[in-house]
C-alpha cells in the first residue's frame, strides 16, 4: 500500500523550531528529564461521543477536536458525503471507522496522526493533496453547539475539561451567535459565578464580578497572554464578533499566569483562519438607534491549505440608554495561518479597535432604588454636560500564535503580541449632594498612550514512566508596558438639579484642580512555571508551581520603583468514572501586587488569594452535555486599607465561599440548553474600618439562569429556530457599610430566526434572526456602589439581523 508523501519542511520553519527551543532551554524554562517513549495506546482508550450525522466534513472536525487527535483531510474527499455521525464509546480507531462507514473513505494511523485516504476496489489507496484541517489548539477550532468539551485556559495543554479538576466554562461561538452579545461581559450573563451586569449596559468597558471579587480592567487574556495595561487609565471592551470563543477560569490561577485577581481569568480566542471557505457578511439595526454592519472571511489560499486567511472587521453605531450618548466602534482583524505539516502551525493574528462615546455615568440612590418627592429618575437621565464629555481608546496589536510537535513527547508552542493603546476622555459625574435634587460634580480629564509587550513560551512533554501517564508543561513569560498619561480633577462651581438638568451651560471650575498628575509608569513581570498532568488508571493529578518577579516604576513618586516577588502553587485530582461521572478536588493560590508604604515607609505585600474546591463532572454516554457542581471557599488576604491620620494598614480579609452549577446539553436534535445557579457568601472577615462581617457591594448572594433553543428539524418551518431565556440577580448591598440593598431583578431574552433559503431556493445562505435582551422592558437598578453610584440595568434592546453566508 502506498505511503502518504509528507508536506516538504522550509529552511525557515527548521530555523524557527531550532531557534525556539534552544532559546527555552537556555532560559531554564524547563528541566531536561529522562523520559519515556511517549505511549501510542491513547488512540485505544475508549471515549463517549453523541455526534450527530451531517456533512463529512464538519464531523470529521468536531470528532478530531473531541478526541484530541490530528486530522489531516483532503477536502476534495469529503465533497458532497455525509456521515452517520458516533453515538457511545469508541477507541479513536473505530470511531473514524464508523464515521467513515459507507464513504469510501478510511484513516490512516501514522504514529498517532491521520491521514484521511481513498481506497480502490483493489485494495490499494489513491491520495489526493493534503490540507490541513483544524488547529494546533483544538479548543481554539469552531465548537458544534453549545457544549465544549475542551478548553486551555485550565491547563495551558488544550486539556478535556472532565480532566481539570477546578471549574471552567466556556462560551462557544454559536451561544455567542445565538445570543448576539455586544460586549465580553454581556456575553458572561448565563456563566456561573459571574455577575456581568453590576455597571448596567457599560459598552466602553467590561466591569463583571467572578467569585465576588470584581475583575480589574484590562486583565482578561488573549489567547493565553496579557492583552491590557493594568493601572491604564484608558477603558478596554473587547469585541465579541471577533472572538471564536470565551473561556473563564474561576477562581486563584496565578501558577498559570502569574498576577492576577483571586475570582479567576477569562480567556479570549481569537478566530483564527480555515482551511474550508467561510464567507459571512452582516447587516444588524435595532432601537436606539442601533446600527452595525460586520463581516468574516475566510479560506485556503493555495490547494494544499498550508497558507490561508481570515478577514474580520465590524461598523457600529449605538446610543446608549442614557441622553447624549452615541457610542460608535470600529474593529478590524486580519490573520494568517502557515500549516506546512499536521505538526507545525504559525498563525499571525492582527487587531484594530477604536471606541468613542462615553459612560452612562452612575446616579445617585435617591431616585432610582428609592423614591423621592419628585419621583423616580427615567433611566435615560445624564448627569454629563455635552460641551466637555467625550471618549476616544484606540488599541492596536499584532502577535502570534505558534506550535510544533517535535515527535510523539515534545509539543512547543509560543504566544506573542504588542499592543499598542491611546486613550483621551472627559466626564462630569455626581460627587455628592447638597441638597437633593441638588448635587455636585466633578469633571475628571484623562488623557495617555501606552504599549505592552507580551510572550509566553512553552515545551510540553507526553510521556510515561511505568504505569503513569505525563503531560508535563514547562513555560517562562515575560510581559513589559510602559504608558504616559495625565490625569486632572476639578470640581464644578454650579449645582446640579438632577430632575432638571441642563446638559449645554457653560461651567465654571474652581481655579486649582483638586488633582493633577502627570507621569510614567513602566510595569515588567516575568514567571517560570512548571506542572504535571498525571494519569494513573482513572485517576487525574494536576501539581504546578511558579514564580514571579514584578517591578512597577512611576516617575511621580518616592521611592519611584517597587519590586515584588512570589511563589504559587495549585494541586489538583480527578478520579473518572466509566459512567462519565468525575469528582475532583484542587487548592490554588493567586496574587496581586499592591503599589505604596505603610506609614514606616516599608512596602506594601502583594494580596494572596487561596482557593480549596471540590465538585463533580458528568459527561454522560449516549449524548453531547456537560453538568458541573462545585464547591468552594477562596480568601483574599493582604488588602490595604487607610485609616485617619495617614495610618495604612494591610491586616483586611474578605472570604468568598458557594456553591456552583452549569448544565449545558444538547438534549435532543436541535434542541440545545445552557443553566446555572449561584450561591455566593461574601463576607469582610477582618477589617479595621468597621466593616467587619459585611458584605462587599454589588454582590449578590443567589444568581439564577436558564436559556434553551429548538430548531425545527423538518417540514414546512424546518430551519426556523426559536430561543429564550431568563436571568435572575439577587438584591445586592449598595455601599461598604451596608446601609442600604438593591432590589433583586429577573429578566428574560428572546430569539427568533429563520433561513430564508426555506421560502426561496435562491436565497440560499440568507437567514432572518431577532434578538431581544430584556424583552418585557423590566426596570432594575443593576447595582450600586455608594449612595451617588448606582446604575440602571438595560432596557428592552431589540436586534434584527440579516446574515449572508455563502
Amino acid at each position: 500500500m502506498p505511503q502518504s508523501t509528507p508536506l516538504p519542511r522550509t529552511r525557515l520553519t527548521v530555523a524557527v523550531r531550532h531557534a525556539l527551543f534552544a532559546g527555552l532551554l537556555a532560559a531554564g524554562a524547563l528541566p531536561l528529564l529522562p523520559l519515556a517513549q511517549a505511549q501510542p495506546a491513547a488512540s485505544q482508550q475508549a471515549r463517549s461521543y453523541a455526534i450527530p450525522a451531517g456533512n463529512l466534513d464538519q464531523v470529521l472536525n468536531r470528532f478530531a477536536s473531541e478526541a484530541g487527535i490530528l486530522l489531516s483531510v483532503d477536502a476534495q474527499l469529503t465533497a458532497g458525503k455525509r456521515s452517520p455521525g458516533l453515538n457511545g464509546s469508541y477507541a479513536v480507531d473505530e470511531g473514524l471507522a464508523r464515521l467513515l462507514s459507507g464513504t469510501g473513505l478510511r484513516a490512516l494511523n501514522a504514529g498517532g496522526n491521520y491521514v484521511l485516504e481513498a481506497a480502490t476496489g483493489d485494495g490499494t489507496v489513491e491520495l489526493g493533496a493534503t490540507s490541513i484541517q483544524g488547529q494546533a489548539y483544538s479548543s481554539a477550532s469552531p465548537d458544534d453547539g453549545y457544549v465544549a468539551k475542551r478548553a486551555s485556559v485550565g491547563s495551558k495543554t488544550d486539556a478535556p475539561l472532565i480532566e481539570t479538576p477546578t471549574s471552567v466554562s466556556v462560551v462557544t461561538r454559536e451561544q455567542i451567535e445565538a445570543q448576539q452579545p455586544k460586549t465580553v461581559a454581556q456575553a458572561l450573563r448565563y456563566t456561573p459565578g459571574v455577575n456581568a451586569e453590576l455597571a448596567g449596559p457599560q459598552f466602553v468597558t467590561d466591569q463583571l464580578m467572578i467569585r465576588g471579587f470584581q475583575m480589574g480592567t484590562g486583565r482578561m487574556l488573549r489567547d493565553g497572554t496579557r492583552t491590557f495595561l493594568p493601572d491604564f487609565l484608558g477603558w478596554d471592551a473587547p469585541e465579541p464578533y471577533g472572538l471564536e470563543r470565551i473561556e473563564v477560569l474561576r477562581g486563584a490561577s496565578s501558577v498559570l499566569y502569574g498576577v492576577s485577581d483571586p475570582g479567576g481569568q477569562i480567556n479570549l480566542v481569537s478566530k483564527r483562519p480555515t482551511a474550508e471557505p467561510l464567507h459571512q457578511v452582516q447587516l444588524q439595526a435595532g432601537n436606539l438607534d442601533y446600527r452595525q454592519g460586520a463581516f468574516d472571511l475566510s479560506d485556503a489560499l493555495d490547494e494544499e491549505g498550508v497558507w490561508s486567511y481570515r478577514l474580520t472587521g465590524l461598523l457600529r453605531e449605538a446610543d446608549a440608554q442614557a441622553e447624549h450618548i452615541t457610542n460608535r466602534r470600529q474593529y478590524f482583524a486580519p490573520a494568517i495561518s502557515f500549516r506546512p505539516s499536521e505538526n507545525t502551525e504559525l498563525t499571525l493574528l492582527a487587531e484594530y479597535q477604536k471606541q468613542t462615546g462615553n459612560f452612562a455615568n452612575p446616579l445617585p440612590a435617591a431616585g432610582t432604588v428609592f423614591g423621592t418627592a419628585q419621583g423616580r429618575l427615567d433611566r435615560d437621565t445624564y448627569v454629563g454636560n455635552t460641551n466637555y464629555d467625550h471618549m476616544t481608546n484606540e488599541k492596536t496589536s499584532l502577535g502570534y500564535v505558534f506550535e510544533h510537535r517535535f515527535d510523539e513527547v515534545w509539543t512547543l508552542r509560543q504566544n506573542l503580541r504588542y499592543s499598542y493603546y491611546r486613550q483621551d476622555s472627559a466626564e462630569l459625574a455626581i460627587f455628592g449632594p447638597i441638597a437633593p435634587p441638588l448635587y455636585s460634580r466633578y469633571l475628571q480629564e484623562r488623557e495617555g498612550d501606552g504599549r505592552l509587550f507580551t510572550v509566553d513560551t512553552q515545551a510540553q512533554a507526553d510521556f510515561a514512566t511505568g504505569d503513569v501517564q505525563h503531560t508535563l508543561l514547562g513555560g517562562f513569560d515575560y510581559n513589559n508596558g510602559k504608558f504616559d498619561q495625565t490625569q486632572d480633577l476639578s470640581f464644578v462651581g454650579e449645582a446640579f438639579d438632577i430632575f432638571a438638568p441642563v446638559h449645554d451651560e457653560s461651567l465654571t471650575f474652581f481655579p486649582v484642580p483638586a488633582f493633577s498628575s502627570d507621569y510614567t509608569q513602566k510595569l515588567s513581570q516575568t514567571g517560570v512555571y512548571l506542572q504535571d498532568q498525571l494519569k494513573l488508571d482513572s485517576w487525574v493529578f494536576v501539581l504546578g508551581g511558579r514564580y514571579d518577579w514584578t517591578s512597577d516604576q512611576r516617575d511621580d513618586r518616592a521611592p519611584q520603583t517597587q519590586k515584588d516577588e512570589r511563589f504559587t502553587a495549585r494541586a489538583g485530582v480527578v478520579y473518572l468514572f466509566d459512567n462519565g461521572l468525575a469528582p475532583y478536588a484542587s487548592y490554588s493560590e493567586s496574587f496581586l501586587p499592591t503599589i505604596g508604604n505603610t506609614l514606616d515607609g516599608s512596602q506594601l505585600e502583594p494580596t494572596i488569594g487561596k482557593q480549596y474546591e471540590i465538585g463533580v463532572k458528568y459527561e454522560p454516554t449516549g449524548y453531547n452535555a456537560l453538568y458541573t457542581l462545585a464547591a468552594f471557599d477562596l480568601t483574599r488576604e493582604n488588602l490595604t486599607e487607610f485609616l485617619p491620620l495617614g495610618v495604612v494598614r494591610q491586616d483586611a480579609e474578605v472570604r468568598s465561599k458557594g456553591i456552583e452549577l452549569e448544565a449545558k446539553a444538547e438534549i435532543a436534535q436541535g434542541l440545545n440548553l445552557i443553566g446555572s445557579y449561584t450561591w455566593n457568601d461574601v463576607e469582610v472577615t477582618e477589617s479595621d474600618t468597621g466593616t467587619e462581617g459585611n458584605t462587599p457591594f454589588r454582590v449578590p448572594e443567589h444568581m439564577a439562569s436558564l436559556w434553551a433553543d429548538y430548531t425545527v428539524q423538518g417540514g414546512a418551518l424546518s430551519g426556523l429556530r426559536l430561543g429564550a431565556g431568563t436571568r435572575y440577580v439577587g438584591s445586592s448591598y449598595g455601599d461598604s457599610a451596608n446601609s442600604f440593598k438593591v432590589d433583586s431583578y429577573s429578566v428574560v431574552d428572546a430569539l427568533l430566526s429563520y433561513p430564508l433559503d426555506q421560502l426561496d431556493a435562491s436565497l440560499a445562505g440568507v437567514e432572518l434572526s431577532l434578538n431581544a435582551v430584556n424583552l418585557f422592558d423590566d426596570d432594575y437598578v443593576a447595582g450600586c456602589f455608594n449612595d451617588v453610584g448606582c446604575q440602571y440595568g438595560q432596557p428592552r434592546t431589540v436586534y434584527a439581523t440579516l446574515d449572508y453566508s455563502w
